[in-house]
């Protein structure tokens, strides 16, 4: 009976770790704005990384990045920071047979791998290490335009 209960956790552990990553479709992203955010309290392990990561996300506070997905795989990456002008790249997307999105690069944009899954109403990035999806930094992407 132990053995029986402890695989049925097992397996409910590792059935709700794949489902909180869903497969992203064209529907979500082509066509609308994401703007990225960042979540750097999270990762704030004691009151001194505390301190220090509310103030650095104030400084991220001023600096907007928005990702336009437009059709047929275009990007358009745009930078505003500090009140700046804005500034603007493109690059290109796509989405692979397993429903993840790929982002390509451009001139100060690399990708270095990331794979974007939704997670609820949110992109977020994972990196594929030894054949498992992990989460990746304290950053999602949240649509503000469809």
């Amino acid at each position: 009976m132990k053995r029986f209960s402890l695989a049925a956790l097992m397996l409910l552990i590792s059935a709700s770790s794949v489902l909180a990553q869903d497969r992203v479709r064209m529907r979500d992203v082509e066509d609308s704005v994401w703007k990225l955010e960042f979540d750097l309290k999270s990762d704030a392990d004691n009151a001194l990384e505390r301190v220090f990561l509310n103030a650095v996300d104030g400084l991220m506070d001023e600096i907007d990045i928005y990702f336009e997905f437009r059709d047929r795989g275009r990007l358009d990456v745009h930078v505003s920071a500090f009140g700046d002008e804005e500034d603007g790249e493109r690059s290109d997307w796509h989405i692979n047979r397993r429903g993840q999105l790929i982002l390509g690069d451009s001139d100060h944009f690399d990708s270095d791998d990331t794979i974007w899954m939704r997670e609820g109403d949110r992109l977020v990035p994972y990196e594929e290490k030894r054949g498992k999806l992990e989460r990746e930094d304290s950053i999602y992407l949240k649509r503000v335009r469809r």
